[in-house]
This record gives C-alpha cells, sequence and structure tokens, in this order.
C-alpha cells in the first residue's frame, strides 16, 4: 500500500503489528501527519484523542471549524469580506453538513488575528485537492519517521539525507552505514525483494560504504534482523542487513 489516508466515507489504512485496531491505525496516520506539516497545522493531544471515536474526516472537520469559531472575527469592526475565502469555507461546510445532517455556515470578516483562519483554509485544501480526501505518501513518511528516530539519538554521528537513502559516518566506529527505507511489508519466510538487495549490492560496490540495511516495517511476518549472504560479497568485511523497523512509538 504505497499510500494512506481516507475519504469521506472510507479510511485506508494498514493493518500490522501493534495496528490491527482502526483506533491505532488512525493514531499512527495522525502522529505520522503531524511530522510532515508546520506547527498550526499539527493535531494536539486532545485531538488526537478523537480517533478514539471519530473517523479521520470528522477529526479534520472538526479541527476546520474550531479554527472558524473565534469571537474575534464577529467583533471585528473591519467589514470588508474575503469572498473567495467565504466561498470555499462555505464549500466545504456544505460537504461537511451533508455527511452529518448538521447546519453550519460561515462570514467571513477581516480581522487583526487571521492566522487561525488560515488554518482552516490550508486545511480544507489539502482536502480539497483530491475530492475531499487525502493521503499520505507511504514511502516518504516512513523514511522521515526513520530519519527523526536516528536524529533523536544522542550518539555521536554525522547523518546526511539523499533522495532515496540515509547515510550515517559515525567517528567513533569506521564502518559507514547507508539506509534505504521501504513502505512494504514483507515476509521473511518469503523475502521477494531481489532488486531491493541488488541495489545494496551495487551500493556497497561503487561507494565508500561498509553496511547497508534495508528498513521495512516491523510486522507480525518480519521481526527481527536477516542478514543477507551474497556470493559477490563472500568473505568480505562489507555486510547487508535487513531491519525490521518497529512504528509503536505513534501510539505514545
Amino acid at each position: 500500500m504505497g499510500k494512506i489516508g481516507f475519504d469521506v466515507n472510507n479510511e485506508f489504512l494498514p493493518s500490522f503489528d501493534k495496528f490491527q485496531t482502526m483506533v491505532n491505525r488512525r493514531l499512527m496516520f495522525l502522529k505520522l501527519y503531524n511530522q510532515e506539516v508546520p506547527c498550526d497545522m499539527k493535531f494536539s493531544k486532545n485531538e488526537i484523542n478523537e480517533s478514539k471515536k471519530e473517523t479521520l474526516f470528522n477529526i479534520f472537520a472538526k479541527k476546520i471549524l474550531k479554527n472558524l469559531k473565534h469571537p474575534t472575527y464577529i467583533q471585528s469592526h473591519i467589514t470588508k469580506i474575503d469572498v473567495e475565502l467565504t466561498n470555499k469555507i462555505n464549500t466545504f461546510l456544505k460537504k461537511v453538513n451533508k455527511k452529518s445532517g448538521s447546519l453550519y455556515r460561515f462570514s467571513l470578516l477581516n480581522s487583526f488575528e487571521e492566522r487561525n483562519i488560515s488554518t482552516a483554509a490550508k486545511l480544507i485544501c489539502i482536502l480539497e485537492e483530491c475530492n475531499y480526501s487525502f493521503y499520505l505518501d507511504g514511502e516518504k513518511i516512513f523514511k522521515n519517521f526513520v530519519l527523526n528516530k536516528i536524529l533523536r539519538s544522542s550518539e555521536n554521528r554525522e547523518v546526511n539525507v539523499n533522495l532515496d537513502s540515509i547515510d550515517i559516518k559515525s567517528e567513533e566506529y569506521l564502518f559507514k552505514t547507508k539506509i534505504f527505507t521501504f513502505w512494504e511489508f514483507i515476509n521473511s519466510e518469503n523475502l521477494k525483494i531481489d532488486k531491493h538487495i541488488q541495489k545494496a549490492v551495487n551500493c556497497i560496490k561503487t561507494s565508500e560504504f561498509n553496511q547497508v540495511y534495508l528498513v521495512y516495517p516491523k510486522n507480525e511476518n518480519f521481526n527481527r534482523h536477516i542478514q543477507i549472504k551474497c556470493e559477490d560479497l563472500a568473505n568480505s568485511e562489507y555486510m547487508i542487513k535487513l531491519i525490521p523497523y518497529s512504528m509503536r512509538s505513534t501510539l505514545r
């Protein structure tokens, strides 16, 4: 599953490891979403807890509505109306009303404090882009998740990010490690990753890296490190490992 996300009626979230329940899958999605967006668009802990009883679409809709309900806009003495933005918001509210049976309308007045309106508009824009659905790129978010965990480590090492890899060079050890991440749920008893392994072999042959890690989400069929034996690398110091990477921290 390359993308994960939702539309007005359905949620498309992978089930694996500790993410068997819909609540846990929603928690994972919202935490991964938070790592990709600026602070004003992040969900708070209380908003994330709504995943216990609300769909992802409803959670996004509630955040939008919350950012529209501020007395500042009603009390403002500046009465110039932003017609385009007002229509955008009311079109979205019409969609929410149709789904929920509620009746929301909004009249936007300019004010001295527009950051909340701006947040609501940005959230509406990302939902509008795909006909009121929203998806995260699995490859991108998994790589960023792994990268953030590495950067939070206290070890003294240099970390460089490339288009398709993460490079680690440690001052303490001579080994240099290249990490390729894959948003793919593999089975250790039935590996079908020849292209990935060949990519690792080619990397070792053409670069300074002594070891290459192929990192995948940890799941019930892949929960331990596997060292790959290759004829091309026999009797050498070079190493290729498959690494199951836990995403359970998104549940905290």
